[in-house]
């Protein structure tokens, strides 16, 4: 037979060569593992050493934006920069009530202490019974600002607009009591018996200064997936928020001086459920969003009694910097007035105290 040439082998050796079946599997294991490393760790590593943590932070939150329009069922409003903020939340939980006096609840009105009262609609015949279906047949005329589609919707035409479905995907805006359209509705929102307990009388009616005025209420319709993105309310008051129907989770958080630098606070988060009322202050920034069910709450404003310790101490830390670097602050929240809260003052009327 013809010699073969030195180092060369047969198909048939080839064929019976023995396979190294442990470091395939090594390898198999390995190659998902190693590709998942790079992607998470190496590859930003590398791109925040060449581009500076800062960049690369905002060409992610583009990216996610531009993901969430093409695959979220609904438009998207909140950024992914503000989502970021929202999961470094601080470990500060807000403090739950129920049964309080009115002596009490001016206590933590006075201390600027958020706070959710569980038992603030006991006796309210609205309750269990306002939420969104009831809203869309009993007041079909009635209308609220949709912030998908940008104009006022009648309740009634929810189901033609967005589908005649249980939840109504996407709709989400608010309604204003003072509307023309929602005058006759008003009347029902406002009754003088959706009171809290807790709350002294006429807080409700008594404007900034003392002049007596028409409950000052928004009303919010949002489905599960929908909210606000954190924002400023600009006003000097206190706000009470009824949640009637619908689960929704918020943040809060305010001003402080922190390593020397006047920054919001980290986020204070938390769930509002049916049936309990929240309170905020002057200057607490803040975001709602959706969690199950369709939700409907109520946003009233009160300027007594009115929180002085908190605006107190808040006015303290404002005025501690700069003009230039309170605005900035406020910047950060689109406010229009970034002087907003300085210009809040207190007043006395009779036995009472403003905050206007």
């Amino acid at each position: 037979m013809p010699g073969r040439k030195a180092g060369s082998t047969s198909l048939e050796e080839e064929q019976h060569s023995p396979v190294n079946v442990p470091v395939g599997l090594v390898l198999a294991l390995t190659l998902p593992v190693s590709l998942a490393v790079l992607w998470k760790f190496s590859l930003p590593l590398l791109a925040v050493s060449v581009l500076g943590e800062e960049t690369v932070l905002r060409v992610t939150d583009v990216v996610y934006d531009i993901a969430a329009r093409y695959t979220s069922p609904c438009p998207p409003w909140i950024p992914h920069s503000e989502r970021r903020w929202l999961q470094q939340p601080s470990s500060r939980q807000i403090r739950r009530v129920s049964g309080i006096s009115e002596k009490e609840f001016v206590r933590l009105v006075d201390r600027g202490e958020p706070v959710i009262v569980t038992d603030a609609m006991q006796g309210w015949k609205s309750w269990n019974r306002f939420d969104c279906d009831y809203f869309i047949k009993t007041y079909p005329t009635a209308e609220y600002f949709d912030w998908q589609k940008g104009e006022k919707i009648q309740f009634g035409a929810i189901p033609a607009v967005y589908g005649d479905q249980e939840t109504w995907d996407c709709a989400s805006g608010f309604f204003d009591t003072f509307w023309e359209a929602n005058k006759k509705a008003a009347v029902d929102w406002l009754d003088p018996k959706h009171e809290p307990y807790f709350l002294p009388a006429g807080s409700l009616t008594a404007g900034p200064g003392g002049h007596l005025r028409k409950p000052m209420m928004t009303g919010f319709l949002g489905t599960p997936g929908t909210g606000v993105s954190p924002h400023l309310d600009e006003t000097c008051e206190t706000f009470m928020t009824v949640q009637f129907s619908g689960v929704k989770n918020w943040s809060l958080s305010w001003p402080e001086v922190h390593d020397g630098k006047l920054r919001w606070s980290q986020p204070m988060v938390f769930t509002l459920n049916p049936g309990e009322i929240m309170l905020w202050y002057v200057g607490m920034r803040h975001h709602t969003e959706v969690v199950s069910g369709c939700s409907l709450s109520f946003s009233y404003r009160f300027s007594t009694p009115a929180p002085l310790n908190y605006f107190d101490k808040l006015t303290k830390a404002l005025q501690s910097f700069s003009q230039e670097e309170r605005r900035k602050l406020f910047a950060e929240t689109k406010a229009q007035d970034l002087d907003y809260a300085e210009q809040c003052k207190i007043q006395k009327n009779g036995d009472r105290v403003h905050l206007s």
